[in-house]
This record gives C-alpha cells, sequence and structure tokens, in this order.
C-alpha cells in the first residue's frame, strides 16, 4: 500500500465506521473511561491549577454553547474543551496507556467531544462513537511510531489534538475531505514539551490539546484546509515529531478497528493518583506495608531499583509541591510507607512541607540498576527495620493495567470519591447510571445538567 494513503485511510475509517460494528467489550470499556475521566475532573476542580485556569476562562467572555464541568460557568465550544480538558488532567488521575506512548488520551477526547456534543445536542450514542474512534486512531499512530518523548515531546499534545479532532469530526459528521482538514489543522497545534511534568503546564497540555481538536474540527467544518496527507508526507507529522523514516506506515492502518483499541490491549485506568511510573513501585511499598503491617516508626531505610531513564526522570532529590511529588518515585514510596495509602490529599502542596513526610522521604534510597530493562517491566522494593529486619517484593503488572485491570466496581467507586469535591451524592449516583446507559441517552445534555452545579 502506498503510503500516501495513510491520512486518507484514517479519514475513510472515521467517516465509515458504525457503533454497531463496536464490540460490547469496546463500548462497555468506553463507558468506563468516560465515567472515570469525568470523576477526576470533578475532582481538579479545586486544584490551584484548575482555579487559575478558570478565572482565566471567566474573563474571556461569556458565551452559552458549553458547561464547564465541577462549576454553574458556561463558555464556547473551545473554551469549555480547554476547561475540561485541563480539568480532567489536574489530578494525573486520569487514564493512561499502558502499552504504547500515547499519554492521557481520554482527558483531551473526552474533554473536547462533551462540550461539542452539548452544544450541537448530540446523542449518547454519537459522542460513544466520536469516543471509541478518537482512541482508535491515535493508538494505531502510536502504537506504529517511535517513543515521542525520547526525543523531548510530552506524548499526551503530541497525540491528544489529533484525537480531539478525530471525535469532534466524528460528532459533527464530516466528510473524508473535511475530516482530513481537521487533522491537518490539529497536527499543526500539536505538541508539548516533556520538561513540563510536576508543573501546572502538564495539565494545560491536555486543555490546550481539547482545545485544538475541537478548533480543528469546526474550522473544517466551515470549509477550512489543511495538507491532505499530513502524517506520512515529508516534513509532515511523523517526520516531525519521530523522524524521517521511523514510521512503520502499513501498520498505522492495518487491522484498524479490529478489534478496537479498547478492547485488546486497552487502555489502563489509575489505581493511584500520581504519575503512571510511579504506579510499580507504589503496589510494591503497599504490599510490603500491609502483609508485614510495618510501623513507620519502625522503618529505618527504604529502597528502590529503576533503571536509568527512569531515575533520570523520576527521581527527585528534593519535592517541594504535591504537583512535584507525583512524579518522583522517592516521594511515592515514602508516603506509601508513612500512610499506607496514595490519595489526592498525599499530593498537597501542605502535605509535601510536613516534618514526618521530610523525615519518610530522606530515608527513601533510589537505586539505579541496569539489569532492569527500560521503562522497567517490574520494580523491586524493599524495606529495612531499625531492627534489622528487611523486607523485599517486586511488583510485576500495576493495578490499573488493561492486564490487571480496576473492576467496573472500583471504577465506580472512584467516580463516587472523585465527584463529591463538585456534586452531591444524589448526582453522582444519577451520573453513573446515566454513562451506564449512554448509547441509549438522545441529547447528552441529560449527563452534562448532573455535572454542573
Amino acid at each position: 500500500m502506498a503510503t500516501a494513503t495513510v491520512t486518507d485511510t484514517l479519514a475513510r475509517f472515521v467517516v465509515a465506521s458504525e457503533i454497531s460494528s463496536m464490540s460490547e467489550k469496546t463500548l462497555s470499556n468506553a463507558k468506563l473511561h468516560i465515567l472515570d475521566t469525568l470523576g477526576v475532573a470533578l475532582a481538579g476542580v479545586s486544584t490551584s491549577a484548575a482555579q487559575i485556569a478558570l478565572g482565566y476562562c471567566k474573563n474571556l467572555g461569556a458565551s452559552n454553547q458549553s458547561s464547564i464541568w465541577g462549576t454553574k460557568n458556561k463558555a464556547s465550544v473551545s473554551t469549555a474543551a480547554f476547561a475540561n480538558g485541563l480539568l480532567s488532567h489536574a489530578l494525573d488521575y486520569d487514564d493512561w496507556d499502558a502499552f504504547i506512548h500515547v499519554g492521557h488520551p481520554s482527558s483531551m477526547i473526552v474533554g473536547a467531544a462533551l462540550p461539542l456534543a452539548e452544544h450541537i445536542g448530540a446523542s449518547g450514542k454519537d459522542l460513544l462513537k466520536a469516543y471509541v474512534l478518537g482512541i482508535e486512531v491515535i493508538c494505531k499512530l502510536a502504537a506504529n511510531a517511535p517513543n515521542v518523548q525520547d526525543r523531548g515531546f510530552h506524548s499526551t499534545p503530541v497525540f491528544g489534538s489529533l484525537g480531539s479532532a478525530i471525535a469532534c469530526a466524528s460528532l459533527l459528521k464530516l466528510d473524508v475531505d473535511k475530516v482530513k482538514a481537521a487533522l491537518g489543522v490539529a497536527a499543526s497545534a500539536a505538541g508539548g514539551i516533556h520538561r513540563q511534568q510536576g508543573s501546572m503546564v502538564k495539565p494545560f497540555h491536555a486543555g490546550n490539546s481539547a482545545r485544538n481538536g475541537a478548533e480543528a474540527a469546526l474550522l473544517a467544518s466551515q470549509g477550512f484546509t489543511a495538507d491532505a496527507a499530513i502524517f506520512e508526507a515529508p516534513r509532515g507529522f511523523c517526520d516531525t515529531f519521530f523522524g524521517p523514516e521511523t514510521c512503520d506506515y502499513d501498520k498505522m492502518i492495518e487491522n484498524i478497528g479490529e478489534p478496537f483499541f479498547l478492547e485488546t490491549p486497552g487502555i489502563g485506568l489509575k489505581w493511584h493518583p500520581c504519575s503512571a511510573p510511579q504506579f510499580l513501585a507504589a503496589d510494591a511499598a503497599l504490599h510490603l506495608k500491609h502483609e508485614h503491617k510495618i510501623n513507620f516508626a519502625d522503618v529505618a531505610k527504604m529502597e528502590v531499583s529503576i533503571p536509568p531513564l527512569r531515575y533520570a526522570r523520576h527521581y527527585a532529590a528534593e519535592v517541594k509541591t504535591g504537583l512535584r511529588g507525583k512524579f518522583a518515585i522517592n516521594y511515592v514510596v515514602a508516603m506509601c510507607f508513612l500512610d499506607g495509602k496514595l490519595e489526592i490529599a498525599t499530593f498537597a502542596d501542605e502535605k509535601v512541607n510536613q516534618p514526618q513526610v521530610l523525615d519518610a522521604f530522606s530515608k527513601v534510597k533510589v537505586i539505579v540498576d541496569e539489569s532492569i530493562p527500560e521503562p522497567g517491566p517490574y520494580c523491586p522494593v524493599s524495606v529495612e527495620l531499625k531492627d534489622g529486619k528487611r523486607h523485599s517484593y517486586t511488583a510485576k503488572i500495576a493495578k490499573g493495567d488493561p492486564r490487571n485491570p480496576m473492576t467496573e466496581a472500583e471504577v465506580t467507586e472512584k467516580f463516587l470519591s472523585n465527584s463529591k469535591a463538585a456534586i452531591s451524592a444524589a448526582r453522582a449516583k444519577e451520573a453513573i447510571a446515566v454513562v451506564n446507559r449512554l448509547e441509549s441517552i438522545d441529547n447528552v445534555k441529560t449527563i452534562v445538567d448532573l455535572l454542573t452545579v
């Protein structure tokens, strides 16, 4: 197959796809991920990054097109997409890919698609289909390209603008040429710097990508044009982000949707409210804490072994903010042994500088182990007690990984816990019921009304 057909093939796939071709597992997983995204967004409303962004959005001027979740505010579709995308990633508690480097797809796709769906009065079925297609396209792209983070990019905004554009193009029922135009616009809006992890810019990446995708599709719907071979053309998306002749174009379009990525291999749901590379260390530390009933007062030191690249990216000599703590493996291990759990409050700024936290943090030694393959498919953690006893455990598949998935009940409980920050328990329970029957909802306003105050 000629590589010039990649962009065209993906666009034709989006236009031709029907929800009837999507398996029950694909759709049930999609609903779980949508519910999870809405929950973490509601929990994210009170974060400093979100409060600043919400104030900024309010100053842009009033518009009644779309709702900003967890608030009483409305805005234009693109502004609401920005706000909701940022809210969804503010806590770094949203879903992540466990097998490829596509980042955190749902924060951007749901963040863009639901405000547009609300504005145009789309059905739940149309929203569900749009979400699945957005996930599918960017996962096929990412699975057959090098890890873009090795070049210093943050994968979430590299792919997020594209996934959001696909979902919004599907909602708008664009034809093939206009889908290609939307992808072309989104491709030029893509990008973000990996160095920003641990700062407010990281959730900005998600918000900006949601906005980019919504705007790309809306512009395309009005006849805005772009390069029609943006993925495979010389100096196009793939050449620019990954390097010339590094992508497998044929596999990007091979057997697309057979099965859908959401069915297999699947997307991970976060069990812990921190960055995914810390999950194995957290699982191992929590196992030791509870298996051996360790009182932190008895702990002399803790050790965690990781490969060199993970050390370079996830070891922190000091942690002064909660955001930074989410990306510091030594902080995560320390808090697991100190508190026996990781929760949203673990990563509050006021928590980080407490004397007992500083003491715990100082007792963690991070060991660079070159025998562990990158990026770290397993993680040994050990603890030495003051009486000389030593316990070790190696975690291999993190809780929330599709190979060790969260149950529907666990996802539901996570939503209930997260949503209470912004809406009542009664509304939260009703929202769960609506998302569970999303394909039968005539107008997504039914779910949106439950997410606002």
